[in-house]
């Protein structure tokens, strides 16, 4: 199970490095989809940022489903705190689309303190 874990993390870094790829050729060859150039730098934030909501779901989903969890209040914090991140994240999408490079920032960092809490949240067995 440990080595399917790391593959399948493998496999999606090498999609969306090539996706990052396309993404970067087709904005410096005057195609970009959306009609602006894209900033290779925010593009990463925010994918890091995705996956790490994903991986929060991730253990968030291992502990629930494996009944691990401290206590069911800690579970429904854990899954309104998931929630609220794929808000966050939204939020960030729709910030970097308008360039607000603060706002995308401000909001990274708030999702990051969320999948942490709750990584570390899931990983708290039952007493």
């Amino acid at each position: 199970m440990f080595y399917s874990f790391k593959f399948r993390n493998l496999v999606r870094g090498m999609f969306w490095g090539w996706m990052l790829t396309i993404t970067i050729g087709l904005s410096h060859s005057g195609l970009a989809i959306s009609g602006e150039t894209l900033n290779a730098n925010s593009i990463h934030t925010t994918s890091t940022a995705r996956l790490a909501v994903e991986e929060a779901w991730e253990q968030y989903h291992h502990a629930a489903l494996g009944g691990t969890l401290a206590s069911p209040q800690v579970q429904s914090q854990l899954e309104m705190n998931l929630h609220k991140s794929r808000e966050l994240l939204a939020e960030a999408y729709d910030a970097e689309r308008l360039g607000d490079q603060d706002k995308v920032q401000e909001l990274l960092d708030q999702i990051m303190k969320i999948t942490s809490t709750v990584i570390t949240g899931s990983k708290e067995s039952k007493k």
